[in-house]
């Protein structure tokens, strides 16, 4: 993929490996369950941003918002790959943040915080508000509802970036006038490829351009109600 790394990143990668598979057993953190296909189907394709121009410069000191990282992906290969950077797990469940906390401590990831939060509550909040150069999400939840839960995030100028399979070409269809009311703009599709893996796998890439307005994100039941379009 052309990603350089050093010797005890790798180590890192390896031990997150296997800590995941180990407790994927109990905490149902991914659904591919052997080494080979956690490296490939979920390492890799985390790294994926590196290997193209859409990760170029996140090794610069920036902020990185992970929005609903679960088992630590994408979040936590890009915190063993970029170590100027500070990146930032925001996840709901307890189960799953304890897992966070473990990963971090067993790697030792300075640049790593985790956050135990619901995203649209935490985007509320001044702290955290448009306080982040990138923002990233892959495998959340439905399309329109990820809009409104991570563009508030985003600081202007910066970009949110999703991982996507093919549906994204549907996805994209039912944005309608959902990014220009958050504040964002359509970026770029940045088709990717993965060692070993026969998927397609693409990096949807969202600008935001202007401050989100107040409202939003609103409460999840009524985002769940009636999805921006």
């Amino acid at each position: 993929m052309g990603i350089r790394y050093e010797r005890d990143q790798l180590k890192s990668i390896i031990q997150y490996r296997d800590l995941l598979a180990e407790k994927n057993k109990y905490l149902n953190l991914i659904g591919q369950t052997d080494r080979t296909g956690i490296i490939r189907r979920h390492i890799l394709d985390c790294l994926a941003p590196l290997s193209c121009r859409v990760g170029k410069a996140w090794d610069r000191g920036i902020k990185i918002l992970d929005i609903g990282s679960g088992g630590g992906l994408p979040g936590i290969p890009l915190a063993i790959m970029l170590k100027k950077a500070a990146i930032f797990l925001l996840e709901k469940s307890m189960k799953k943040t304890a897992f966070l906390e473990e990963a971090k401590e067993l790697l030792s990831l300075e640049n790593l915080t985790v956050i135990r939060a619901r995203a649209e509550e935490l985007a509320r909040e001044t702290r955290w508000r448009q306080r982040f150069q990138v923002v990233t999400a892959r495998a959340v939840t439905r399309f329109n509802i990820l809009l409104e839960i991570s563009i508030p995030f985003c600081s202007i100028n910066g970009k949110i970036v999703f991982y996507k399979s093919r549906k994204v070409f549907s996805e994209i269809k039912t944005m309608g006038r959902a990014l220009d009311a958050l504040g964002g703009r359509m970026g770029e599709l940045v088709e990717t490829e993965v060692p070993g893996l026969d998927e397609y796998r693409a990096l949807l890439v969202i600008d935001k351009e202007k401050n989100t307005p107040g409202e939003f994100p609103r409460r999840f039941s009524q985002i769940k109600k009636r999805e921006l379009k």
